[in-house]
């Protein structure tokens, strides 16, 4: 029966490395199925869903992960995905943004307000840039599955709210 497996890696930028983790996925006979990679600071940071033709591969995961981390100064972790049959739609309906003066508590503050309103979180990304006269400028990009009970018009009106409190630009936009 195939299993999913989750494998997260952190670890000081190199080049290759990106060859170095496909490879290993590739030679235990797992494929990828969704992933995330990208640099953080001068760390790059990964997240890879994969697909193994059994639940046999998990040793041989394990293994590679361990070869990863030793052989390459990764953190590396693997995560058996166990299915719930939940059947949580995942596919995002909307699309907010975030952007202004770089504080602390942007992301807390609006990601509990979207926990508040029951709505789900399928991406999110955040990078700072150079506003104007050289000030920093937060910028926050964020997917999310707003369940069909929630009322437009109240989430943008709580969105309003939020943004005048933290003086920053919040839009929500439909996809």
């Amino acid at each position: 029966m195939k299993q999913e497996f989750i494998i997260s890696a952190v670890g000081k930028n190199v080049t290759g490395i990106v060859a170095r983790v496909s490879k290993a996925v590739y030679e235990c006979g797992c494929n990828f199925e969704d992933s995330r990679m990208t640099l953080l600071g001068n760390h790059f940071a990964l997240m890879i869903l994969v697909t193994a033709a059994d639940e046999e591969m998990h040793q041989e995961l394990e293994s590679a992960c361990e070869r990863l981390q030793q052989e390459n100064g990764l953190n590396v972790t693997l995560f058996p995905v166990k299915h719930t049959g939940s059947g949580t739609g995942t596919e995002p309906n909307y699309e907010i943004r975030v952007k202004g003066v770089d504080r602390m508590g942007i992301v807390y503050r609006t990601t509990q307000l979207l926990a508040s309103r029951n709505i789900n979180i399928v991406e999110l990304e955040t990078r700072l840039e150079t506003g104007k006269e050289g000030s920093p400028l937060f910028v926050m990009h964020t997917s999310v599955v707003v369940p069909r009970e929630v009322d437009g018009e109240s989430l943008r009106k709580d969105l309003k709210f939020l943004a005048e409190d933290l003086q920053e630009t919040i839009s929500l936009t439909r996809i």
